[in-house]
């Protein structure tokens, strides 16, 4: 049981990438004070916390109802990651504009979630089907 919860927290650390978060965080909240810098990050950790709560314990249920498979749903996060990986490959590095490059940041920023949610679900269903003693 411990090493189900090490691998899961493991993976859940790669996959939520906090070290590779930093730049971004410092890029978008640097210019602010610690304290506002403290409460911003607060709240994006308990809307994180939040979200994968939600889906830990409501996800399946909420695929049901929409009528989405976890098949479909690997596809269509393919296709979302594959998207992505092409407008960074052939992203315009030319800025006119100081505020043009914050919200390219800022748009990159939203994205995140998109990236790591699927990678959490999909781990959440490893560890479900690991406990049941079936191969994931």
């Amino acid at each position: 049981m411990v090493e189900f919860f090490l691998k899961s927290f493991l993976t859940l650390f790669v996959v939520m990438d906090p070290v590779g978060l930093v730049p971004v965080f410092l890029a978008l909240a640097g210019g602010r004070s610690p304290r506002e810098q403290a409460r911003i990050a607060r709240k994006a950790v308990l809307v994180a916390g939040g979200l994968l709560t939600f889906f830990f314990f409501f996800g399946r249920e909420l695929l049901a109802y929409l009528g989405i498979s976890l098949d479909a749903l690997r596809v269509a996060g393919g296709i979302l990651l594959f998207r992505i990986a092409t407008e960074m490959v052939f992203a315009h590095h030319e800025r006119e504009t100081e505020e043009e490059a914050k919200e390219a940041l800022e748009r990159a920023y939203r994205f995140l979630p998109e990236v790591r949610f699927p990678g959490a679900a999909y781990r959440r269903d490893i560890g479900f089907r690991a406990l049941r003693g079936s191969r994931a």
